[in-house]
């Protein structure tokens, strides 16, 4: 067995919202995955799960922190899905609730490994 960390999921960066020639919509973001490359590629991660990580300005506390209820964090979670491919050059559109705001443009985005369908 190999020591080191072990990476759960594949980077990808959010490039914009599913939209028109003239309007946008905010509910579905378009995604692009690292190391892929055509709509053949996008198979593999259609239904995956997807996070977008960010920090919030206040510490609020966490979720599980029974425990420990003075463990407070800035660390902030949006989750969401990916649903099917965009296009034909490896872009995803993936539904997030609630939709991603619009400073989430060009930053990472992960794509994580699961839930399996092999």
């Amino acid at each position: 067995m190999t020591k080191g960390s072990v990476r759960l999921f594949q980077p990808a960066v959010m490039t914009g919202f599913r939209r028109g020639q003239r309007h946008q919509e905010q509910h579905t973001a378009l995604l692009k995955i690292k190391n892929v490359r055509t709509k053949n590629d996008t198979e593999f991660y259609h239904g995956k799960r997807v996070a977008y990580v960010f920090k919030g300005k206040k510490s609020v506390g966490q979720v599980r922190s029974a425990q420990n209820p003075k463990l407070k964090s800035r660390v902030r979670v949006i989750w969401g899905r990916v649903t099917r491919a965009h296009g034909n050059t490896g872009a995803v559109r993936a539904k997030f609730h609630p939709n991603l705001p619009a400073q989430a443009m060009g930053k990472k985005i992960r794509v994580y490994l699961y839930p399996s369908r092999i």
